[in-house]
């Protein structure tokens, strides 16, 4: 999973209006994924290393934005320094995600801002990366690295989970495998929750990330484990949900 993390504003007016979009979201019935906010743990050995948030908000019944979060704790320090703050705003079209406009910065050991301009009627989309740009063309369903989540959980509340998704990396378009490992039982600080597991991989990488998803939150995924060559290397679960 790409960082959770998300900008938070303290001005008036954002935050009337952001209480005013959870409410409509809540009570229009064609939103098929109601807004949330959950947050998570980051582990690595089983040793507490940080922080990670997950949220989705909605500015109209078709017009959502995804923002996510991470940071590290002084534990992590040792290895290494990452905090990441990326949001995204884009639109429901026939009920699937389309995203519009993502940027991501990360800080600590590795610096990075990228920014994303997604022209759906030319086909393309315009990537800067700490002021380098380039274009890359559109898919049918490409998404950014957020959207990805809602996508997923779109598809299995559908249960339609695809066998592959294309994302708009910062260089090139990448293609990750999925592949349904099951349901399982999750114990979590807020409760114990079913589960559906869920791989993705891209081709011939090392590294591969799981996600298990709670069909009685509404696909929200409420583990996440990174491995590489089979070892995991971090582990998100969560912690608590506002919805």
């Amino acid at each position: 999973m790409n960082a959770f993390s998300f900008y938070r504003h303290v001005y008036a007016p954002l935050v009337l209006a952001s209480l005013f979009a959870v409410t409509t979201s809540q009570a229009d019935e064609s939103i098929p994924i109601p807004a949330f906010k959950a947050s998570y743990t980051v582990s690595r050995a089983g040793i507490t290393v940080g922080k990670a948030v997950l949220q989705l908000e909605y500015e109209a019944p078709t017009r959502y934005r995804i923002r996510s979060s991470l940071k590290t704790n002084a534990l992590a320090s040792l290895i290494t320094t990452r905090d990441e703050n990326e949001e995204v705003v884009g639109e429901l079209v026939d009920g699937m995600p389309r995203p519009l406009r993502y940027h991501a910065e990360k800080t600590g050991s590795e610096l990075r801002t990228v920014s994303m301009d997604f022209d759906w009627d030319r086909g393309r989309v315009t990537t800067e990366v700490d002021g380098r740009q380039r274009c890359l063309r559109l898919g049918h369903q490409t998404v950014d690295p957020l959207s990805l989540h809602l996508l997923t959980m779109l598809d299995l509340q559908r249960g339609k989970l695809a066998d592959a998704y294309e994302v708009a990396g910062h260089d090139r378009l990448k293609t990750y495998q999925i592949q349904s490992l099951g349901e399982t039982t999750i114990e979590a600080p807020i409760g114990e929750m079913t589960a559906l597991a869920v791989s993705r991989q891209r081709p011939q990488s090392r590294k591969a990330t799981t996600f298990w998803h709670a069909p009685g939150l509404d696909f929200l995924p409420i583990q996440v484990s990174r491995t590489k060559d089979g070892a995991e290397k971090s582990r998100l679960t969560i912690e608590r949900l506002k919805r």
